[in-house]
């Protein structure tokens, strides 16, 4: 493992690059499968970015969050050879390191596209210095840089290369398991968010998300507690505080556990 674990200290980040989903042109499926995957880990994402093909901006938000403590951090997208794949250029910025020729990367471009591997595809092979190559069966190789990784936009090449990496980093994810306990009531949000407060205030284990909406029934209210530690007490506690609203308001569904995403 890096320097910066053990995982029950992660704060993950997770970045897509691409002018594409910034203006709405393409739904960002990379950022979605991405946040899931890392709750799939037991390590949920604390930050999701969708940044420019511009290499200040994703330069200044890299430096940003590795300021803030923030590791690991995944980029998707804007790694090719094509002019506005900054992401290499960007990620240097961030971590103020130089672009060098990786020999190593060169020659597996070399070795993939023969006489095609032209100046575009050459680029590929300036990558910060330090780095270091992530396997890609299907094409040119992502890159790492502690606690940086940098992968393809393909969801083909993404995901098989994200999943080794968390397995590389974390071991094997659990197959199911238990992550959190909801409840929905059929009352307003404002009617239950004082005991919320104080629940949430004094088990600070217990992570709490409200979820209102309008129903043709009137106003209901999803209250899910997650527990990320898999701590029994924790979970004692936070199933305690639901079976206690379950018992006090009108119920609309009733406490149920909910399962990790499992495989994706």
């Amino acid at each position: 493992m890096p320097p910066w674990t053990p995982h029950s200290i992660w704060k993950p980040a997770v970045a897509t690059v691409g002018q594409e989903i910034l203006y709405g042109e393409r739904p960002n499926d990379n950022l979605l499968w991405l946040l899931r995957v890392f709750v799939r880990y037991g390590v949920p994402a604390a930050v999701g970015l969708i940044l420019p093909d511009d290499e200040a901006v994703i330069g200044k938000h890299l430096a940003t969050l590795l300021s803030l403590g923030y590791r690991p951090i995944f980029v998707s997208g804007g790694i090719g050879s094509t002019h506005d794949d900054r992401t290499r250029q960007g990620i240097a910025l961030g971590l103020g390191r130089p672009l060098v020729k990786h020999s190593e990367c060169f020659e597996r471009l070399a070795r993939r596209y023969g006489a095609r591997v032209n100046e575009q595809r050459q680029r590929m092979a300036w990558l910060p210095e330090g780095s270091q190559l992530i396997e890609n069966p299907r094409g040119a190789p992502g890159f790492f840089v502690d606690p940086v990784y940098a992968f393809p936009g393909f969801p083909e090449m993404l995901h098989p290369m994200a999943e080794e990496t968390l397995t590389r980093l974390l071991g094997n994810p659990p197959e199911k398991g238990s992550w959190a306990l909801e409840l929905t009531l059929k009352v307003p949000e404002g009617d239950i968010a004082a005991e919320v407060v104080r629940f949430a205030n004094a088990h600070p284990g217990v992570e709490i998300g409200l979820y209102p909406r309008i129903t043709p029934e009137g106003p209901m209210v999803t209250v899910r507690c997650r527990c990320w530690g898999h701590d029994p007490g924790v979970w004692s506690q936070a199933e305690g505080f639901l079976k206690n609203l379950e018992g006090s308001y009108p119920v609309a569904e009733a406490l149920r556990e909910l399962e990790g995403p499992g495989k994706i």
